[in-house]
């Protein structure tokens, strides 16, 4: 009977050994279930803040993108219509172009008819001014030349008041005056022309000349003293000119 007490009590005791072993068992897995809920339960919230946080992300880029569109979409509008504007410039510009070119060429015919009239009127004036215009010396001088004694005073004598002339030019001028008068038997004023020519320029050609008509013109007027004084200041003053000789003969 003690045997099977002892008996009973060694299972009893290595039962409860077991229950305790076994319940720290289930204390430790009950631990570690709680444990892995709680980390279960972490992570599901992590996972839904992650998944809020990407719905936040999405809409956010959803909303961006149709920012996005919305802007390219003005863009584009308004880039059209400033295309349109243009197109529409470039057409009114080449109506304008167009027009400015015809009214272009019209001016051009204009001007070139304005200048075809400028030149017939420059040229009628010019014949107008040629015509009115004094003589010229070399006019004076084809009148001399072809015996137009009257003509060819007047021109001379137009052609000094002009003063256009040189010195040379003037005593040729006053040298034909001279005989011309000398010739019309105007014999003072054709001595008052070569000495004219004598007395200012008693170097020049003309004046032996001159004084070789002073002489012709004084003894012309009787005045044969005052001749012969001219022929003889000829003849000294120009004693190698042809003049002289001829004053020599005519003494």
């Amino acid at each position: 009977m003690k045997h099977i007490w002892m008996l009973f009590f060694l299972v009893s005791c290595f039962k409860t050994a077991e229950e305790i072993q076994r319940n720290k068992m289930v204390d430790q897995m009950g631990l570690q279930l709680e444990q892995s809920s709680k980390l279960v339960a972490e992570l599901t919230q992590q996972v839904t803040d992650l998944q809020t946080r990407l719905a936040t992300t999405t809409g956010q880029i959803e909303e961006i993108d149709h920012k996005n569109q919305k802007t390219t979409a003005e863009q584009r509008q308004t880039l059209e219509q400033s295309i349109a504007q243009l197109q529409e410039q470039v057409k009114v510009l080449s109506i304008q172009s167009s027009e400015n070119q015809k009214m272009l060429a019209t001016l051009q015919s204009e001007l070139n008819s304005q200048k075809q009239y400028s030149k017939k009127v420059a040229r009628t004036l010019g014949k107008i001014a040629k015509d009115s215009r004094g003589p010229t010396i070399k006019d004076a001088h084809k009148l001399f030349e072809k015996n137009k004694l009257k003509e060819a005073e007047e021109a001379y004598l137009l052609v000094l008041d002009e003063g256009k002339i040189n010195a040379a030019q003037r005593n040729a001028v006053r040298y034909n005056l001279g005989l011309i008068n000398y010739w019309n038997k105007k014999y003072e004023d054709a001595a008052a022309y070569f000495s004219k020519i004598y007395t200012k320029w008693p170097k020049s050609s003309y004046a032996p000349r001159s004084l070789l008509y002073i002489a012709r013109s004084m003894d012309k007027s009787g005045k044969k003293a005052e001749a012969k004084a001219v022929y003889e200041e000829l003849i000294s003053k120009y004693p190698k000119s042809s003049h002289a000789k001829t004053a020599k003969k005519e003494m």
